[in-house]
C-alpha cells in the first residue's frame, strides 16, 4: 500500500491570536510524498484525502502554529468536526488526543463523529506547534476539517450541537427504518393470513420492507467507526444496500400507481435488476481495486434512473388516473432523487466541513410517506378480500 505523508503548515487566521477568541486554522501548506516524489501545494481547509488524491490510501503529518499572546487562565478545547481515518494529536509535544490504529489500515474510522480534546491553559506557550498524524483510507472521506480552538465552554457547546447532528438525528432516522421494517414484514406475513380469497401474502409489503431495513443499515454505516468487516471490503455492503433501497422503492411506487401491467413495466424492472448486478461488480471493484470513478458511474446511473422515474410517476400521479398514494410517493421519490444527485456532485467536487449526505435527513418524510402509503395500501387491500368473498 503506497504510503503519503502530507507535512501541512497552517497560517494563522485572521484573529491574529488566541487572546482574542476562537481561532480556526483554514489555510495550509501542504508536502507531500507520494512513491518517492515530493510536491508542494497550498491547500484551504477542510482538507479531503479522497479529493486530493483519489484511490490512494496512505498517511497525513499535519503541523499548524500559533501565537498566544496572553497566556489563557482557563482550560481550553480543540473541536474537530471531522478527523480520521485514525489520528495522533499532540500540542508542544504532548499527546492531548488518540484514536484508531495509524498502522492497521481498513479498521476504525474515526471520521465519522466529531472529536473534541481538552487542553490544560498549562500546555499553551507564547509560540505553539499543534501536530496531527493520520491513518488516510482510500474511499472513507479521510481528512481533517477546520481546526477550532476556543474557551472549552464554548467549543464544548459546537461539539455537543454538531455531534447531535452528525451522528443523533442520523442514529434516530435508522431506527425509526428498521422499527417500520418491522411492521412491513408483519403486514406482509398478515396480508396472507388475513384475506378470504385465498391470495397468498402481497409482495409490496416485503419490498417495503426491504427497503425500509436497507436504508436503516445505510444509516447505521454512516455512524459506525467499527464495521464488522474490513475496509474496504465493508464498504461495498451499504453502498449496494442504498440500489436496493433504490430500486425497491421503485418497485413499491409502481404497485402503487398501478402501473404492473403496463408494458414498459418488466423492461423497466429487468433494467433495475440489471443496476443492481452490475453494482455486484462495479461497487467492490471501484473500493478495492482503488478506481473511485467506477463508484461514481454507478451512483450516477442509479441516481438518473430514479429521476426519470419519478418525473413520469409525478407526472401520472397528478392527472385524472393518479391517487392520493401516488401522488405523495412522487414528490418524496422525485425529492430524494434530486438530493441523491446533489450529494454526489457536492462530495465528487467538494470537500465540505464533514461531507455528510443531506440525504441522510430527508429521508425521513420519504420514509414516513412509503411507510403510510404501504400501510394504506394493506388497509385497503383487505376491504377487498371481503368484497370478493361474498361474490364468489
Amino acid at each position: 500500500m503506497p504510503r503519503t505523508l502530507v507535512l501541512a503548515l497552517a497560517l494563522l487566521s485572521s484573529w491574529g491570536g488566541l487572546h482574542a477568541g476562537q481561532l480556526q486554522f483554514e489555510n495550509a501548506t501542504v508536502s507531500t510524498t507520494i512513491d518517492g516524489k515530493v510536491s508542494r501545494d497550498i491547500v484551504t481547509l477542510p482538507f479531503r484525502w479522497d479529493l486530493q488524491y483519489p484511490g490512494l490510501a496512505g498517511s497525513a503529518a499535519l503541523e499548524f502554529e500559533f501565537m498566544a499572546d496572553q497566556l489563557p487562565q482557563s482550560p481550553f478545547g480543540f473541536y474537530f468536526p471531522k478527523l480520521g481515518s485514525a489520528y495522533v494529536v499532540s500540542l508542544n509535544g504532548v499527546v492531548i488526543g488518540r484514536d484508531g490504529d495509524l498502522l492497521v489500515s481498513g479498521g476504525q474510522d474515526t471520521g465519522k463523529a466529531p472529536r473534541l480534546m481538552p487542553v490544560n491553559a498549562e500546555l499553551i506557550k507564547p509560540h505553539n506547534i499543534l501536530r496531527i498524524q493520520l491513518r488516510a483510507d482510500s474511499g472513507r472521506k479521510a481528512g481533517v476539517s477546520a481546526v477550532v480552538i476556543d474557551e472549552w465552554g464554548k467549543v464544548s457547546a459546537l461539539f455537543d450541537e454538531y455531534r447531535l447532528w452528525r451522528v443523533g438525528v442520523p442514529a434516530a432516522i435508522a431506527a425509526a427504518h428498521a422499527c417500520l421494517a418491522v411492521l412491513s414484514v408483519l403486514l406482509w406475513w398478515w396480508s396472507g393470513r388475513g384475506r378470504l380469497d385465498g391470495a397468498g401474502a402481497q409482495p409490496i409489503f416485503l419490498f417495503s420492507a426491504v427497503a425500509l431495513f436497507c436504508w436503516a443499515l445505510r444509516l447505521t454505516d454512516s455512524i459506525w467507526e467499527t464495521p464488522p468487516l474490513p475496509w474496504p471490503l465493508w464498504g461495498a455492503v451499504p453502498v449496494l444496500g442504498l440500489g436496493i433501497w433504490g430500486c425497491c422503492c421503485a418497485h413499491v411506487c409502481m404497485v402503487v400507481a398501478k402501473w404492473d401491467d403496463r408494458p414498459w413495466a418488466t423492461a423497466f424492472r429487468l433494467w433495475l435488476v440489471a443496476i443492481l448486478l452490475s453494482g455486484l461488480v462495479f461497487v467492490p471493484w471501484g473500493l478495492i481495486g482503488a478506481h473511485p470513478a467506477l463508484l461514481t458511474i454507478w451512483y450516477a446511473v442509479l441516481g438518473l434512473t430514479l429521476l426519470a422515474f419519478s418525473v413520469g410517476l409525478a407526472k401520472h400521479s397528478m392527472g385524472s388516473g393518479g391517487n392520493a398514494g401516488g401522488r405523495l410517493l412522487s414528490g418524496a421519490v422525485l425529492l430524494s432523487a434530486c438530493i441523491g444527485l446533489l450529494d454526489l456532485l457536492r462530495m465528487r467536487t467538494h470537500a465540505g466541513v464533514a461531507d455528510v449526505a443531506w440525504l441522510y435527513y430527508a429521508s425521513i418524510v420519504f420514509g414516513l410517506i412509503l411507510a403510510i402509503t404501504t400501510f394504506q395500501y394493506a388497509r385497503t387491500n383487505r376491504q377487498v378480500s371481503p368484497k370478493a368473498h361474498q361474490a364468489a
